[in-house]
């Protein structure tokens, strides 16, 4: 009898979550998520991501986004187990509306979305102020799903005046007024079973619209005065991250709209909301003629106020009240604090360059992706683009140009940009670049006594990109541990390599090319065997010991890939070697020539004795800025030999 209640309570109990589960309008959408298939080693699924935005006459943009994700594994409990909201106070507003925690078991728990904490969002080099809320939730399990919808008005690109009051709906409507864009990855992370985007404006404001890389469903339906446009996608994996991948926007399945007629229509806003900035002061006047005095040419005094901008405005983005986005800050503001970010720097070359006489305008470009045709913001980036008298443009970015000898950086090539400009410009692309063109050339000379001892000069040049990495990689490092990275450098030869001198020329000096001459010894670095010593290629092991200055990769481990490889500079690295050997050695079964690769990539190498000289040759190039994964093995070949040619021992028999 005494047992009876306790049985009754625990049937309740099972009756009272049995309905609740029954309430729950996702659960079967919830338990159709499984841990095969697109879900199999995933931390965390999107059950559903619905985004619906409402745009007003103005561009004032209303979105809501619902989203219910699964929990997988405990890795993805504990990345679920408190929410960030992104938001930035200047120019949107955001809100999570509805938290709920759906429950393996059927129970659904509801979080109070007031308790999220504002806080800022951490930052670095760029301090504009953009904030986050942070909701703590409760702890989860796995099987648990969290549904969350959150609320948000305004834009995400430039910052309007800071004074406006917060309730004031002007603060949110975007810089390019009456007009709207998105840019829609339907591919992310995380494994998803369905994303949709649905977009209403009024029909006086249709939108173009087109699908890149991937296929993409879509709608366009009318209802009384409004267009209504659907895209989605369902059941996409998640996005397979490898090294050296170009921006996700360049092969994830994605949406481009925009109500911008052309991109010349862009071109003339751009111009005319920062044309005011660029006008010049006594001080900026006097530093113009100051930096371009002993210049005779159009092109001298073109890169001597773009080096001069790039070497004294540093990079650190800081709130400087109207226009953090499309709108450049005024050049007298950045002389006077000499700092900014790339609009900034950009900026400060404008307006140095118009008060030395020249037509100049900003330019908008996307480093590392592509822009598409259709006119929507795909910007990361400002540039200057320079009017010859013959209407050509001589583009130059003054924020890659720090130790560059070059106006337009190599590692830019392809990129498109658009020039704001008061009759309008088209979309345009930089110039691909030739492997030649970014040389860098590795070249030892040296003495292998009869005992194994090798003693030589390693001189390091390059050309263009190739030039620009060593000078960084040399100026990039204080000076107190440069000598420590040259010994690092030369231990990558043999562990006891010692340098006995590293010099290097004038890093400032941008008129020729940089050249860097390291002696070293390295004691017994060829083997003896009996009478002959066993020797390996010393200048392709050092060419090794700093890929990044090198215009090298050293990322290159799986046979096979999934997305593109890019590379940001074509290159042709030379690497070329002749050691002095010891009267009556020859090279015993000297190695076969080898060419590995073909038209996007390509390693050559020779080795012979002639007169007591060993010499041999590695000619690796890479010719394009962007490999699709059809052509990866052929670049993963290509490095693989010139990794294999610095592995070699060559054996130097001793007598005729």
């Amino acid at each position: 009898m005494k047992i009876l209640p306790c049985v009754i309570l625990v049937a309740l109990t099972l009756l009272a979550a049995a309905a609740i589960a029954q309430d729950d309008p996702y659960r079967s959408l919830i338990d159709e998520i499984g841990s095969d298939g697109i879900y199999k080693d995933a931390a965390v699924a999107v059950v559903f991501d619905s985004t619906k935005i409402l745009v007003e006459n103005s561009g004032l943009s209303h979105v809501t986004n619902h989203r219910l994700l699964k929990v997988l594994s405990w890795d993805g409990a504990r990345r679920l187990n408190a929410l960030r909201f992104d938001y930035d106070p200047a120019s949107n507003v955001l809100e999570p509306r509805m938290v709920s925690v759906h429950r393996a078991d059927g129970k659904i728990e509801t979080v109070d979305p007031d308790g999220a904490i504002d806080a800022p969002q951490p930052q670095s080099m760029i301090y504009w102020g953009p904030k986050m809320k942070v909701l703590d939730l409760p702890r989860l399990n796995v099987g648990d799903a969290v549904e969350m919808e959150t609320y948000k008005k305004g834009f995400q690109i430039a910052y309007l005046e800071e004074e406006l009051p917060q309730a004031d709906e002007e603060r949110y409507i975007p810089p390019q007024r009456g007009h709207f864009y998105d840019v829609i990855h339907f591919q992310g992370d995380d494994p998803i079973r369905e994303k949709s985007y649905t977009m209403r404006i009024s029909r006086g404001i249709p939108a173009q619209y087109a699908v890149y890389n991937e296929a993409v469903f879509s709608s366009v339906t009318f209802e009384d005065t409004l267009l209504v446009y659907t895209f989605w996608k369902q059941n996409v994996p998640a996005v397979k991250h490898e090294p050296g991948q170009p921006d996700a926007s360049d092969f994830v399945a994605k949406v481009v709209l925009a109500t911008v007629k052309d991109w010349p229509e862009k071109s003339r806003w751009f111009f005319g909301v920062n044309d005011s900035v660029f006008a010049a002061n006594d001080d900026v006047r006097a530093k113009a003629v100051e930096i371009t005095k002993t210049c005779k040419t159009e092109d001298e005094k073109i890169a001597s106020v773009l080096h001069w901008t790039a070497q004294n405005i540093r990079y650190s983005g800081i709130s400087m009240g109207k226009g953090e986005g499309y709108t450049l800050h005024p050049g007298i503001m950045t002389l006077n604090d000499r700092c900014g970010v790339c609009k900034d720097i950009a900026g400060m070359s404008i307006t140095l360059l118009r008060a030395a006489g020249f037509t100049v305008y900003p330019a908008m470009t996307m480093a590392g992706a592509r822009v598409e045709m259709i006119p929507a913001d795909q910007f990361n980036h400002c540039v200057v683009a320079v009017k010859r008298s013959d209407g050509s443009y001589t583009m130059i970015d003054p924020t890659w140009a720090p130790y560059d000898p070059d106006v337009w950086s190599a590692a830019e090539g392809e990129q498109h940009y658009v020039i704001g400009s008061p009759g309008g410009e088209t979309r345009m692309a930089i110039r691909s670049y030739k492997p030649e063109e970014n040389l860098c050339a590795i070249d030892l000379k040296g003495t292998l006594n009869s005992a194994g001892d090798l003693e030589g000069t390693i001189v390091v040049t390059g050309k263009t990109y190739g030039d620009t990495r060593i000078r960084r990689g040399i100026a990039y490092t204080p000076l107190q541990d440069q000598q420590r990275m040259f010994a690092g450098w030369v231990a990558k030869i043999a562990p006891d390599a010692e340098v006995l001198s590293a010099t290097y020329s004038k890093l400032l000096d941008l008129s020729k090319p940089v050249r860097l001459e390291i002696k070293f010894r390295a004691p017994g670095y060829a083997l003896k065997a009996g009478n002959d010593l066993l020797y390996s290629p010393a200048a392709a092991k050092f060419a090794q010991a700093a890929p990044r200055p090198f215009s090298l990769l050293n990322t290159l481990t799986s046979d096979e890939r999934t997305n593109p490889l890019m590379i940001w500079n074509t290159r042709q690295v030379l690497i070329t070697e002749s050691i002095s050997v010891p009267n009556g050695f020859q090279l015993a079964s000297p190695p076969a020539k080898r060419n590995e690769g073909d038209k996007v990539a390509s390693c050559k190498t020779e080795t012979k004795l002639v007169k007591n000289v060993l010499s041999s040759t590695v000619d690796y190039k890479l010719a394009q800025r962007t490999v699709p994964p059809k052509d990866y093995l052929q670049v993963k070949k290509a490095f693989d030999t010139l990794k294999d040619f610095s592995r070699e021992t060559w054996q130097l028999k001793k007598g005729s």
